[in-house]
């Protein structure tokens, strides 16, 4: 189960389980005695319905917290009591008996319901601390800034996906330095994270993109070289085409992408160092645009 789903399933115990507890741990055990002791009333003192109300105290301690069910237990005794008095049949040790028995039934009803909460409150922490370590691992392995994968979750992906033949491209955002000086630092993170958002929304859902660091960013495509490059250059023409909104204006967007195919066996190592020199011969022709380096 998923960091979110376990905090959804976590609230959800909580919040539900508090209304359920006022409507069928107190409010329902209550109409029950009501019922019970008009049923008596009108059948008469001898068919002893008084003894059915041992059976609310336990209805109450299904739903109820330990209080409320002390409570409910404390009520049915008053009332078989009250009631024991006022529509006797003249039995004492019968009515005395029903009493005890009520009584003891309610103390097993408290401790039941203790149990039953103490069980609740160990699958809620159970949740939470689940929830917890998904969204330690998430952070681990997310990009602070721009919420793609990091380094890490970027390399964690690649050993997951297994080995088979792919391509691989360092993007670099170009002039992000002048960006800074020219809009400010904000307004260049914002940048990096439009370029990222961008980059994302335009790639397959079976492709990975991360931040690699800094103003870089390295996609891994399940397609081979040639493919990989006319989806890179309609993803290159996609994010170019439109300036970054920023806090402080309107940024022209640019980068330079450097593009090798990922043969499968090959160590990651050697497939980075080519993208690399082929990102490198894209800023040398004069950026904001694709050179490829053949695997």
């Amino acid at each position: 189960m998923s960091a979110v789903g376990n905090r959804v399933e976590a609230r959800v115990l909580t919040t539900q389980g508090s209304r359920v507890r006022w409507f069928l741990g107190l409010v329902v055990p209550l109409a029950f005695i009501a019922l019970i002791l008009l049923a008596d009333s009108a059948e008469g003192p001898k068919t002893a319905y008084v003894g059915v109300l041992a059976v609310v105290p336990m209805f109450s301690a299904i739903f109820a917290r330990p209080v409320m069910t002390a409570s409910v237990a404390v009520i049915t005794w008053l009332c078989a009591f009250a009631f024991g008095h006022l529509a006797t049949d003249g039995n004492v040790t019968a009515q005395t008996v029903r009493l005890f028995i009520i009584a003891g039934v309610g103390i097993i009803a408290i401790l039941a319901s203790m149990l039953r909460t103490r069980r609740e409150e160990q699958l809620i922490n159970a949740l939470i601390r689940a929830s917890q370590a998904e969204d330690i691992k998430a952070q681990a392995s997310t990009d602070f800034l721009t919420g793609l994968l990091n380094r890490r979750g970027l390399l964690e992906q690649i050993d997951a996906k297994g080995k088979a033949d792919r391509s691989l491209a360092i993007i670099d955002c170009d002039d992000l330095k002048k960006v800074n000086d020219e809009f400010g630092h904000v307004a260049g993170d914002e940048y990096i994270q439009a370029i990222g958002g961008r980059l994302l929304s335009n790639v397959s859902k079976s492709d990975l993109v991360g931040r690699w660091g800094g103003d870089e960013f390295l996609v891994v495509l399940d397609l081979p070289q040639d493919q990989a490059e006319a989806v890179l250059t309609r993803v290159h023409r996609k994010v170019i085409e439109r300036p970054i909104s920023t806090g402080a204006g309107l940024v022209p967007s640019a980068f330079s992408l450097g593009l090798t195919g990922w043969p499968a066996g090959e160590a990651l190592d050697l497939a980075l160092a080519r993208a690399d020199k082929a990102l490198y011969a894209a800023k040398d022709a004069g950026r904001n645009r694709i050179a490829t380096s053949a695997a």
